[in-house]
């Protein structure tokens, strides 16, 4: 029986996650300037900066999702949160009375990423232990309109900070949102779930297995982990190549590219934002096909327009960020209905460890694509294949 006043713990959680997740993407996109400025654009430390991030992930996430499945899901947030902030506070240390090493960088953002590979599997495991069932996709729609906003007004912050002050205050800052994130989850109650005892294991990796044998026996989540794989493969590189689609094919420039880039993310709050009001009111398979649908035709128009079309272009690329979390929310919340509570940390760091490991061969694919014919024809591809995945989508139910 959930409390009745789970609206409020949501509120307050998310204020904090706010905060957190701002703070954090201010950093992000700082330490990422600070590496390029003071490398003068190293593809090689850039691309070590680009894999200590997902790849720390992507590997660690099965472990790190058995062990929050193990203990408190409340502790492991507070101690993911501190983790970051300890990081940053290290870093600013380091910066404000010596000039860092670019290997102790990469050290920090290889924390900053273990730290998430356990947050967010603990943090998606806790919502249904707190809210009714019926409100999950609208929870999920709160989360990703919360995390679009943040990811938007974060690089945007971390640029206006550098402007008047230098890397380690922007330090400070994210010292500051993780502080206020676990401050607010030490007066909330999240209840432990009680496991099974097939589901109590000395052993780690037998544990893991349950978490993985906890997707495969159930239809529907496998059909949809591996749709949802398959479109991360083919939707994540698209979001770098947008600047290319404006600059090569409609011939514009950086305020163009800019221009898209912002309705884009316009597109994304508002799904986000919509998902949260409307959420409850449809069918969860029914709503990641239609999301799938509308990304896939609106891809494949974009990569046929003739190039005197920017301007629905734009249009496209908003309609494109609207689409993302009518499949991405949908998802989370049927995980977190079909599986039980004991297992959902392990399951969410599966099915996140698979799409951060399929975005490597889809930047390959995408290279290789747009080498040998063009950006307009990668767009069209991977519009006409995530409609495919659509269709096997509706036919997941």
């Amino acid at each position: 029986m959930k409390s009745e006043n789970w609206l409020r713990k949501f509120i307050a959680i998310y204020t904090g996650q706010f905060f957190s997740i701002i703070s954090s993407a201010a950093v992000q996109f700082s330490i990422i300037w600070w590496l390029t400025d003071s490398t003068g654009g190293s593809p090689l430390v850039l691309t070590m900066a680009g894999l200590a991030g997902f790849l720390t992930q992507a590997l660690v996430g099965p472990f790190a999702g058995t062990i929050t499945d193990r203990y408190s899901r409340k502790l492991m947030m507070i101690l993911a949160d501190m983790t970051v902030a300890l990081g940053s506070l290290l870093l600013f240390i380091t910066m404000y009375f010596n000039e860092p090493s670019i290997p102790m960088v990469i050290v920090i953002l290889v924390i900053r990423s273990l730290a998430t590979a356990f947050h967010m599997p603990a943090m998606q495991a806790s919502i249904p232990l707190l809210a009714p069932e019926e409100h999950l996709t609208k929870i999920a729609g709160w989360g990703q309109t919360i995390s679009s906003i943040s990811n938007i007004a974060g690089p945007a912050l971390g640029m206006s900070l550098l402007a008047v002050s230098s890397l380690e205050w922007v330090l400070l800052f994210d010292v500051f949102g993780a502080v206020i994130a676990s401050s607010i989850l030490l007066f909330i109650n999240i209840p432990s779930v009680v496991k099974t005892e097939e589901q109590v294991s000395s052993n780690i990796i037998t544990e893991m297995e349950l978490g993985y044998h906890a997707i495969v026996k159930s239809p529907v989540v496998l059909k949809l982990t591996i749709t949802m794989t398959v479109v991360a493969l083919l939707y994540i590189p698209l979001g770098t190549y947008f600047p290319l689609m404006t600059r090569n094919y409609f011939e514009k420039g950086v305020v163009e590219a800019g221009i898209v880039e912002s309705v884009f993310a316009i597109g994304l709050i508002v799904g986000g934002s919509l998902i949260g009001v409307l959420g409850d009111r449809f069918n969860k398979v029914s709503m990641m096909a239609t999301g799938m649908l509308l990304m896939g035709a609106t891809l494949f128009i974009s990569g046929l327009l003739s190039p005197s079309y920017f301007y629905i272009f734009i249009v496209l690329a908003g309609l494109v960020g609207l689409s993302g979390p009518f499949f991405s929310a949908p998802f989370y919340a049927l995980i977190q209905t079909e599986v039980e509570p004991q297992l959902l940390g392990r399951v969410f760091s599966f099915v996140t460890s698979l799409s951060l490991l399929a975005t490597p061969i889809g930047y390959l694919v995408a290279g290789v694509l747009i080498e040998f014919t063009s950006v307009a024809i990668l767009f069209s591809v991977s519009g006409i294949l995530i409609v495919i995945n659509s269709v096997i989508t509706w036919k997941a139910k």
